[in-house]
């Protein structure tokens, strides 16, 4: 029985000696000699959430009343982000300020319930529409030149807030909380 301790912890030393621990060969790192991660612009916190815009989009029978929107190449979602997508409800043509409505969003036609929808993955969303009624009786007014802003947000705690405490439904205060200005948002071809 001794022997077979022994060769048993002989292979285990012979396996841990040829582990790596955090990236490097030998011991692990002890409490309070963390490996340092990349240094970050000083005095600047990264951003936390993302705004893509995407402009005349059309919904046809072509596309099968959906679209894909995929996200910039250079762009890398976590698994655990949040997509959120909003449609542009104002006329831009006059000096209102835009309304983002967030999706599903729901209208009564004279044809019957629309639903506009969406899914997502890590690399795209997919704006469907949905209804009771065979959708090729929709005229443009429903279909035709929409504006979306897809919205990616952290999906755990951050700076020591929850997601919980934003309305998603509201776009403004959505962008407020992520403090995203103008300026940071993504036109995407």
């Amino acid at each position: 029985m001794k022997k077979l301790f022994n060769l048993i912890l002989a292979i285990n030393l012979i396996f841990l000696g040829s582990c790596t621990f955090n990236g490097q060969d030998g011991a692990p790192v002890s409490q309070g000699q963390r490996p340092q991660g990349p240094a970050g612009q000083d005095g600047q916190d990264g951003q936390e959430a993302f705004v893509f815009e995407y402009v005349d989009l059309t919904f046809s029978a072509s596309n099968e009343y959906s679209l894909l929107l995929e996200f910039p190449e250079d762009f890398q979602m976590l698994e655990t982000d949040k997509v959120l997508v909003y449609f542009l409800y104002s006329d831009p043509s006059t000096d209102d300020p835009d309304l983002w409505r967030a999706l599903p969003q729901t209208e009564f036609t004279e044809h019957g319930t629309l639903v506009y929808n969406y899914d997502f993955t890590m690399f795209d969303v997919v704006l469907f529409l949905d209804s009771n009624f065979d959708l090729n009786k929709l005229g443009a007014t429903f279909t035709d030149n929409w504006i979306a802003r897809v919205v990616v947000v952290p999906g755990q705690f951050t700076n020591g807030r929850t997601a919980d405490t934003v309305d998603f439904n509201d776009y403004n205060a959505v962008i407020e909380h992520y403090n995203i200005t103008d300026q940071d948002i993504i036109s995407v071809k």
